[in-house]
């Protein structure tokens, strides 16, 4: 008979801890014995000393014993924070401040446990595409569970094909809804929104990622390789420093973000009538604008009349929306540039040298994507001003709120689905050419979706090329590889063809929609944008999957999907051989 080890206690004690999260917060008015502060305390301390009878135990691997002593920090850092708040600001201990604290640990060690069993996952399944799209789908299932929860909507009944819309929208970081945010959440309802689009922006493996950083002792090559692979590296050197750089900076500016969204509508008076909380809704707005999420806590958006006319609050969120949108190795990249030039030029003032800088520090990625996007941008910028003077930016009397309003669209359009104008309002023209910048999207390795700017950007450029007789594809004095030329024509046309085909079943569906609203409402889904047109609650059940399968398919990206599903575990001997050339008429 197998002996029962306490490490198998302490496992078990996992799931139990999980079920007993999800009751409380579903179910938190219910007074059951097992939600009074007695019961915390003592699971607590259960956990503490099962902690440490492992973390000094000697049959314990030493990556098991750092993920113990992670989670053990984790355990107490709600605790002694609330010890240090009450001790040092007087403040008065209140049970239910208390209880929340205690349930912030619980919640916190679970979060570092479940890093620890993906972690064992990822290592023991050989195919790491295939662990990236199933994390999006099992944080997608996650979500529509506790967004049916009773205390999660002001409504008793919602159904799942809401709840799995809603999980899926935020997952995928889209925006389209089918339900009032506003009104048929309740506050915690609202949280798990927020917590789900940051999951979902920053992708949950690359919380893995960040977390595994803590306790990597026994990191082995093979997971660097799968990491890398997660956070779209092409090489597999400081996989996880990588990963905690990309957490810190997403922290560090949506912070940043919610200071300046809060002094933004500081003294907005009609705002304080329609929100109760502006701190939580600067955080709620900052993160959704940073991760590109397209959800909000008032009821017609951005567009909501208590915010219409601020434009430093639009200005505030456009730029969130763009650094979250052009990809975080081009601003590690611009943020070195930055930084090295600003070392330059310390040196030759205070210490009179001159130190040369390495050659190439704007990689030639990072001047595609940054040159493509300010061409978007610009041009967008001059095309909703002059198609909307007289017409959803009227309402605007002055030349700086047309201009910041029009910015602000052709900001949003690529991948945001924020909207501050009257959506039904706009001209065919407008729907025709925001349907064009949904599809093209944000920028690789970013919070944003669509075909992507550089996919864009090498398609029209090889097109130029062969026009001008040239075999190669040559920007720069560098040669695209044939590789990348083919996966942007391939991820276009793939992306073509899954769009016409999604319009053609949502046609069939809901047959007396009108064919422009259905476009540009797949086209939104699949770009993970967010705009609509207005139909997305009155659609049927059947047209509500498409859009989901089409968001969750922009997320993880049409391309990751073909090769999970085509590509074999083998070794490939196609490059050792070749046929002979067989040609094709095309043109």
């Amino acid at each position: 008979m197998r002996k029962i080890r306490i490490k198998d206690i302490f496992d078990f004690t996992t799931p139990i801890i999980f079920i007993y999260i999800i009751i409380y917060l579903g179910w938190s008015k219910l007074h059951y014995k097992i939600f009074t502060i007695e019961f915390l305390i003592g699971i607590i301390s259960f956990l503490s000393i099962l902690h440490i009878i492992i973390f000094f135990g000697k049959q314990n691997t030493s990556s098991y014993k750092s993920m113990t002593f992670l989670s053990f920090i984790m355990l107490c850092i709600p605790i002694l924070f609330h010890i240090f708040l009450s001790f040092f600001c007087k403040k008065e201990n209140h049970f239910y401040d208390e209880k929340i604290y205690l349930f912030i640990s619980l919640i916190l060690h679970m979060l570092v446990r479940i890093t620890y069993f993906v972690r064992i996952i990822y290592i023991k399944i050989h195919n790491p595409i295939f662990i990236f799209i199933t994390s999006f789908i099992f944080l997608i299932f996650l979500g529509s569970i506790l967004l049916m929860l009773p205390a999660s909507t002001t409504e008793k009944n919602i159904s799942f094909i809401d709840a799995l819309f809603t999980s899926t929208s935020a997952v995928c970081v889209t925006g389209l809804v089918v339900l009032d945010t506003s009104k048929d959440f309740t506050h915690l309802g609202k949280i798990i929104i927020l917590i789900l689009i940051e999951l979902g922006g920053l992708g949950i493996l690359t919380i893995t990622s960040f977390i595994s950083y803590f306790f990597r002792n026994g990191f082995s090559f093979k997971e660097s390789v799968f990491i890398s692979n997660f956070l779209n590296m092409k090489t597999t050197n400081n996989v996880l420093s990588f990963a905690v750089k990309v957490v810190l900076l997403t922290i560090l500016l949506e912070g940043l973000g919610t200071v300046l969204i809060y002094f933004s509508i500081k003294n907005s008076n009609n705002l304080k009538i329609e929100i109760n909380n502006p701190i939580f809704f600067s955080i709620f707005h900052s993160i959704s604008a940073f991760c590109n999420g397209g959800f909000s806590t008032m009821s017609k958006g951005l567009y909501s009349y208590s915010v219409r006319f601020n434009y430093l609050f639009h200005l505030i969120i456009a730029l969130l929306l763009i650094l979250g949108g052009i990809g975080f190795n081009i601003l590690f990249n611009f943020f070195t540039y930055i930084w090295l030039i600003l070392k330059k030029y310390f040196y030759k003032i205070f210490r009179n040298q001159n130190i040369r800088n390495p050659v190439h520090i704007v990689t030639l990625n990072t001047q595609i994507v940054v040159i493509t996007t300010f061409f978007f941008l610009f041009f967008g910028t001059i095309f909703y001003y002059i198609s909307e003077y007289s017409n959803a930016i009227s309402e605007h009397s002055s030349f700086f709120g047309k201009l910041v309003i029009s910015f602000f669209s052709s900001a949003a359009s690529r991948t945001a689905g924020f909207h501050v104008m009257d959506m039904n309002t706009m001209n065919p023209i407008t729907i025709l050419v925001t349907i064009f910048f949904m599809w093209v999207g944000a920028s690789p390795a970013s919070t944003g979706g669509g075909i992507k700017t550089s996919t864009f950007a090498l398609s029209l450029m090889n097109i130029f090329s062969l026009s001008k007789g040239k075999y190669r594809l040559e920007i720069k004095k560098r040669e695209i590889s044939y590789e990348d030329i083919r996966l942007s024509f391939s991820i276009i046309m793939l992306s073509l063809i899954v769009n016409y085909i999604s319009i053609l079943i949502i046609l069939f569906l809901d047959p007396k929609k009108d064919i422009l609203s259905i476009s540009f409402e797949v086209f939104s889904a699949f770009s993970t944008t967010g705009l609509s047109l207005g139909i997305t609650p009155y659609l049927s059940n059947g047209s509500k999957f498409v859009l989901i399968f089409l968001m969750l398919l922009g997320r993880i990206g049409i391309f990751n999907v073909m090769i999970s599903l085509l590509r074999k575990n083998r070794i490939h001997y196609h490059h050792y051989y070749k046929f002979p050339k067989g040609n094709i008429i095309i043109n």
